[in-house]
C-alpha cells in the first residue's frame, strides 16, 4: 500500500513542478512581450519578410543586400559605444569577428548559383539568408535581454570580449552573401 502512496505523492509534485515551471515560463514570456520595444518588433518582421522573398530567385540588388547588415552594424557600434566599458578592446574584436565571420559565410555561399534573365542577374533562392537573419536577430536580441537582466556586465572586461566575438562573427555572415553577389555580377555582365 505504501508504494502506491509513494507513487500518488510522488506524480503530484511531479505536476506541481510542471505547473510552476509553465508559469514561470509564460512569466518570462509575458516579460519579454512587454518590454521589447516596437523598433525591434519591425525589424523582425522586415527580416523575415526578407528571408522568405529571398527562398525564390530574384534579381541581384547589392543596395538592399547592404540594408540588414547596416541596420545590425548601427545596433551593435551604438551599444558597444554607448554602453560599454571597453569600446576600444571590444570594437577591434568586434572587426576581427566581423571580417571572418565573412569568410564563414563566403563557405556557407560558396555553391550560391547566379544567372543572366532578360539581361537582369538573377541570384538562385536559398533559406540561407533568413537562417542567417534570424541568427543575427536571436542572439542580438538574447545578448540584449541579458544585458538588461545584468547591467554590471557592461563593465565586466571578459564578457565585452565575448559581445564583441559573437556580434561581431554574426554580422559578418551577411558580408558572403553580398561579396559572391557582387563578384557574380562583374562576371556575368562583363
Amino acid at each position: 500500500i505504501s508504494f502506491y502512496v509513494l507513487h500518488a505523492y510522488n506524480k503530484n509534485i511531479k505536476r506541481k513542478e510542471v505547473t510552476y515551471f509553465m508559469f514561470e515560463l509564460l512569466n518570462i514570456i509575458v516579460q519579454i512581450l512587454s518590454h521589447t520595444p516596437i523598433w525591434e518588433w519591425i525589424v523582425l518582421i522586415i527580416l523575415i519578410k526578407r528571408g522568405i522573398a529571398l527562398q525564390r530567385d530574384s534579381p541581384i540588388s547589392l543596395a538592399k543586400s547592404f540594408i540588414m547588415p547596416a541596420i545590425f552594424i548601427l545596433w551593435g557600434l551604438n551599444t558597444i559605444a554607448t554602453k560599454f566599458h571597453y569600446p576600444l578592446y571590444l570594437l577591434m574584436i568586434y572587426m576581427l569577428c566581423l571580417g571572418l565571420g565573412a569568410c564563414a559565410s563566403l563557405y556557407i555561399y560558396r555553391k550560391k548559383r547566379f544567372y543572366i534573365q532578360h539581361t537582369v542577374v538573377m541570384q538562385g533562392g536559398s533559406k540561407i539568408p533568413l537562417f542567417i537573419m534570424m541568427i543575427n536577430f536571436c542572439i542580438k536580441y538574447c545578448l540584449n535581454i541579458l544585458l538588461s537582466t545584468h547591467p554590471s556586465l557592461y563593465s565586466v572586461f571578459g564578457f565585452n570580449i565575448i559581445y564583441g566575438i559573437i556580434s561581431g562573427f554574426t554580422v559578418g555572415l551577411f558580408f558572403g552573401g553580398i561579396i559572391k553577389s557582387a563578384q557574380a555580377k562583374a562576371r556575368l555582365l562583363a
